[in-house]
């Protein structure tokens, strides 16, 4: 009885980012739209540069609490400097900004794991933390984009 009355609540699915300021958000942009332009990939051009932290499912009713918790652990968190050298990719798939400074980040998400039951609906629909953070430039690629895109950017400075 209690799942039917949580079946009629409204869910959302969430993603916890690091945005880049404007200046360097413009810059991944401008490599995501060359990306998709040259490699016949629209959906590159597409979609924000961050870093995921963590992508979760949860009732919205409960998202002011999620917001109030975040705030909180986010005050008391210490900022800290992100840096993004070159690129790297998932074999056959994916191509992305490397982050250098994984450990600032890898922190970050475990502060975010005590109150992993505020980010989960039920058992079976747990949050996802990332582990290896870094900027998507273009994902499920087809394999020549994958091969000439990484030819192209393996060879290629970004910082």
């Amino acid at each position: 009885m209690e799942t039917d009355i949580l079946s009629s609540y409204t869910t959302a699915e969430y993603m916890l980012v690091i945005e880049p300021h404007e200046a360097l958000r413009n810059e991944i942009l401008q490599v995501k739209k060359y990306f998709a332009d040259t490699y016949d990939c629209p959906a590159a051009a597409v979609g924000k540069p961050n870093i995921i932290l963590a992508r979760f499912q949860q009732f919205e009713m409960i998202e002011q609490r999620i917001v109030h918790r975040l705030q909180v652990m986010a005050t008391a968190h210490n900022s800290f400097m992100v840096e993004l050298h070159d690129f790297g990719s998932f074999p056959t798939h994916s191509i992305f900004i490397n982050v250098t400074t994984k450990t600032q980040i890898v922190e970050l998400v475990k502060a975010l794991r005590p109150m992993q039951h505020l980010l989960k609906i039920d058992k079976e629909r747990k949050p996802h933390f990332i582990t290896e953070p870094y900027i998507t430039i273009a994902r499920k690629l087809l394999p020549w984009q994958y091969e000439k895109g990484w030819l192209e950017l393996s060879n290629t400075h970004f910082s």
